[in-house]
């Protein structure tokens, strides 16, 4: 039976995972890791696949999450995969995702290929290891990140995010 007070999907939030850059070292014997990443959006929890042996992993996955309030950020978490223990946190991030939602609510139909709709600046406590550039490119409303990892030593991870519009959904 659903429940009531389901929240309604305002859009779809296609996240690439692009790659991790000196990332951690979690396994001191053999001086490596073995990097995968966590996305959770409420209830919703989706991750990549297993880098064996590299701080510098690229995916280049796209994970997809379902956006129900664009107030609410999308927490990263990057892990070292263990055989025989929990696996250990390698940083984490939040992503803000209120930029490209108030993007995705603009007529952009007819603007040209490229055009940077906003720029954010790695200010305070915002994760960004970067300038970050909300733009229109082939048709979509996408924005490249640069998260710079905290609760551990170094570590960034790149993303790029899409906004995917739900048929039926006015924003």
């Amino acid at each position: 039976m659903a429940s009531a007070s389901k929240e309604e999907v305002i859009g779809k939030l296609n996240v690439r995972v692009v790659r991790g850059n000196n990332l951690a070292i979690a396994d001191p014997l053999t001086h490596t890791s073995d990097p995968y990443v966590v996305l959770q959006y409420g209830a919703q929890k989706v991750k990549t696949s297993v880098q064996k042996k590299n701080p510098n992993p690229v995916w280049n996955e796209v994970l997809q999450l379902s956006v129900t309030n664009a107030t609410k950020p999308v927490h990263l978490e990057v892990f070292d995969e263990d055989k025989f223990t929990a696996d250990d946190s390698m940083g984490v991030a939040e992503i803000n995702i209120t930029d490209i939602y108030d993007a995705a609510k603009l007529d952009l139909k007819h603007a040209t290929d490229g055009t940077r709709i906003k720029t954010i600046y790695p200010v305070g406590v915002n994760y960004l290891g970067g300038e970050s550039h909300v733009q229109w490119k082939d048709g979509k409303v996408v924005q490249d990140l640069i998260l710079k990892l905290k609760k551990v030593e170094s570590g960034l991870i790149v993303v790029q995010l899409e906004w995917v519009h739900v048929p039926g959904v006015k924003l």
